[in-house]
């Protein structure tokens, strides 16, 4: 890997009492490697926080390796900056193809290792959803909270039908939020902003809610040099053309939305076999597709602004 998309944004809100520096990526699905350049690219920049907004892992058989490096990493990493986790449709078993057999052992694998990060200290992961949304709140900072909603394993089966996704957000209402904070939703999905569906429609669930952050979009394959600011990609979850708000950032209703670009843009065993197996092909998707990870800087203010202030490739 020879370089990493670096986006740093400036966020000001008068809920907000003192600067706070954050790292949020998403859609490692595996790949270690990717992880551990950006543990040292957080360290270098003194992160306090990292928020992840799912598929840490690749939900296959045979990935042990992966995972455990993943858990390491992770814990390495908290020892610096707490980190708070959402979980994607990659980190617990979605694929309903799979055997009886493996989708038993993935399963395991899998809770294992979040039972594993959920033993570890400054490091917060809500439990896999069981057939129902979840939601869980995290107490990050005086100011800012940190909401975690996980949708069930069947939205992502059943092509994450929006009005799906508005009822599960609901489950924010068992969570005592403050409007004297700050509150930041993490979710996987990003259906809130990709079907173009406005935040009117559960404003009431969302009304304490200042950003969200999501992932799972991929930018939407578009390569990074060819993208604009319209957000549109060309492929999405679910084989879906043309998704909106692919990667970027949305301002609703005084609400941020930002969709990260992604770690991973094609996951390993996309092409039947293993990237790295086919020679050359995982070099030229690095260079397309190159790995983004997004700084964001909290800072007191009364305008409830996002502005982008840098970008650049980090060489690794």
């Amino acid at each position: 890997m020879s370089k990493i998309i670096l986006t740093e944004y400036n966020v000001t809100n008068h809920l907000l009492k003192k600067h706070t520096k954050i790292a949020t990526f998403g859609d490692i699905h595996g790949e270690y490697g990717i992880l551990e350049s950006f543990k040292d690219i957080m360290k270098d920049l003194k992160v306090t926080a990292v928020l992840i907004t799912g598929d840490m892992i690749e939900s296959v058989v045979g990935s042990d390796y992966s995972r455990e490096k993943i858990v390491e990493l992770l814990q390495e990493i908290s020892k610096y900056a707490t980190i708070v986790c959402a979980l994607g449709n990659h980190d617990g078993v979605y694929k309903p193809g799979v055997s009886e057999e493996d989708r038993d052992r993935i399963c395991t694998e899998n809770y294992y290792l979040w039972s594993k990060l959920r033993n570890t200290d400054n490091v917060y992961v809500p439990k896999l959803p069981e057939g129902e949304a979840t939601a869980t709140q995290v107490h990050l900072t005086d100011d800012i909270d940190v909401c975690i909603v996980n949708m069930p394993m069947d939205y992502y089966w059943f092509r994450e039908n929006p009005k799906e996704y508005v009822d599960y957000i609901r489950t924010l209402e068992m969570l005592q939020l403050s409007s004297e904070k700050f509150n930041m939703l993490l979710a996987h999905s990003p259906k809130n902003i990709v079907n173009g569906n406005s935040i009117d429609e559960y404003i009431k669930n969302l009304k304490k809610i200042n950003m969200i952050l999501s992932g799972h979009m991929h930018a939407g394959l578009i390569p990074y040099n060819l993208r604009n600011n319209s957000g549109i990609g060309l492929t999405g979850p679910g084989k879906k053309m043309f998704p909106k708000n692919s990667y970027g950032v949305v301002e609703d209703e005084g609400v941020i939305s930002l969709t990260t670009g992604g770690a991973t843009k094609i996951a390993d065993g996309s092409f039947g076999a293993p990237i790295k197996e086919i020679p050359g092909v995982k070099k030229l998707l690095d260079v397309i597709y190159p790995p983004e990870l997004e700084i964001i800087n909290l800072n007191p203010g009364m305008d409830n602004t996002i502005n982008k202030v840098k970008e650049l490739r980090y060489k690794d």
